[in-house]
């Protein structure tokens, strides 16, 4: 939008004195969005769906016709914390805000999050360096 091509600080509060989980998911998905918006509108024949308007026509129907229904999850916003329903659906599914929502969603990621190892070549390499660093220094990392 201004040119800014990263993004500092997301779930920091209080000058990053304070990190809150919530706040990062908050934080992500305003800065996906901002993402998608500063990445344009796709102009390609596909997208366009030019045969799509000759063979529907001006005044035609649209929603059920397959190009629509094949591009309208791509098109759409995929907000995760961000309610878009109506009130009352906001309402019947509980009230909750925003901030409710990022602290359940963090709490799923860390019940259910697995950290996958790492392959073998990638920590023989981090290994190589750790040594080559204790040999530079003279010191072992391991006896602090």
């Amino acid at each position: 939008m201004a040119g800014v091509n990263i993004i500092y600080g997301l779930g920091m509060l209080a000058q990053g004195i304070t990190f809150d989980y919530a706040q990062l998911l908050i934080d992500n998905e305003i800065a996906r969005m901002i993402n998608e918006v500063v990445g344009g509108i796709a102009v390609n024949r596909n997208d366009l769906a030019l045969e799509v308007i000759q063979s529907v026509g001006a005044a035609g129907e649209y929603v059920s016709h397959e190009h629509t229904y094949t591009r309208f999850r791509d098109l759409a916003s995929q907000n995760k914390l961000i309610y878009r329903g109506t009130r009352d659906a906001w309402q019947h599914a509980g009230s909750k805000d925003m901030t409710t929502r990022a602290y359940e969603e963090a709490k799923e990621i860390f019940d259910t999050f697995e950290v996958k190892p790492l392959p073998n070549d990638v920590v023989k390499k981090m290994r190589d360096i750790v040594n080559e660093a204790e040999d530079h220094y003279k010191v072992s990392l391991s006896d602090k």
